[in-house]
């Protein structure tokens, strides 16, 4: 098999290129990873040389911009990226006859009126920012790749930026010795790189490929405070005494586009499919066990 995945330098692609390559499942596949750095993904000649010189069979679909501030103050950047770069890369894909895997987000939904049980993948999204826009424009365009398969997630973490993992800064912000305020009262289900990039690879190497939509996040809702909260109390009790988060309302927060109050998932679908995702907290301890400690200043004599 032949697989290809944009986005390959981000907190997942990085993730999905270690479990390929160590998955006995998958560890003999011919993989390809591009990132921005080797062309622009809004560029429709650059993305079609890149596919077709490569021809795969799966195109994992990473690359986004997927903070909701920058879609909100550029939104000609995110529609460039997260609706012209799946409609650069969905064309490629037709025309090499590859499989298309599109990651989609929690954001997609409004949180108004959710199922007591969480989203289903029937239920009709009603985004709230430029970003969640973009996103459901490009699941609706990622459909007419014939054999695709759109996989929706919430609140990742495990990468390596602060900006985008709510878990890491929440960590490095209180080694700063910061006050942070998290929001106590939006929930949704706190998802780890490592466990949804498992997920993928079991839905990519299903005997029948899985088509449609799925949700795929960690098992348990949180809200942001709950998810600092015991992150921080696992990677170092004592900083977690010494500088503890702060809980605050989500009307307290100004934020740069709208954000639904609720929007957990419902994952039956993905069990379904044989795949059972592990609880949010059993996540984080794995995440905490491997970050990087601060150094310890030497002792002098």
């Amino acid at each position: 098999m032949r697989l290809y995945m944009t986005g390959a330098d981000g907190s997942l692609g990085k993730a999905l290129t270690q479990e390929l390559s160590t998955d006995p499942r998958t560890a003999g596949w011919t993989v390809q990873g591009v990132s921005v750095t080797d062309f622009d993904i809004g560029d429709e000649a650059a993305v079609l040389a890149s596919v077709e010189s490569f021809r795969p069979d799966i195109v994992l679909h990473l690359a986004a911009i997927s903070i909701v501030a920058p879609c909100e103050t550029d939104p000609g950047l995110a529609l460039r990226v997260n609706v012209s770069g799946v409609h650069q890369v969905a064309e490629a894909c037709r025309r090499v006859g590859s499989k298309m895997v599109y990651i989609s987000s929690d954001y997609v939904f409004d949180g108004a009126g959710a199922p007591e049980d969480g989203y289903r993948e029937t239920d009709v999204p009603n985004p709230l920012s430029v970003y969640a826009l973009t996103k459901l424009a490009g699941e609706q365009i990622a459909a007419h790749v014939p054999e695709h398969l759109v996989v929706r997630t919430s609140w990742l973490f495990g990468g390596a930026a602060e900006n985008n993992d709510d878990v890491l800064a929440t960590i490095r912000a209180a080694e700063r010795g910061e006050q942070q305020k998290l929001i106590d009262d939006q929930y949704s289900r706190p998802t780890y790189t490592v466990d949804l990039a498992r997920a993928l690879i079991h839905l990519i190497t299903l005997d029948e490929f899985p088509t449609g939509t799925v949700h795929a996040a960690n098992e348990g809702w949180a809200t942001r405070y709950e998810l600092g909260a015991y992150a921080l109390s696992q990677y170092d009790p004592k900083l977690n005494a010494d500088h503890p988060p702060t809980a605050i309302s989500f009307d307290e927060c100004e934020f740069v586009g709208g954000r639904p109050r609720f929007s957990a998932f419902n994952t039956d679908r993905l069990a379904g499919l044989g795949f059972a995702m592990p609880d949010w907290r059993d996540a984080v301890n794995r995440h905490c066990a491997v970050l990087p400690r601060p150094a310890t200043p030497e002792r002098t004599i």
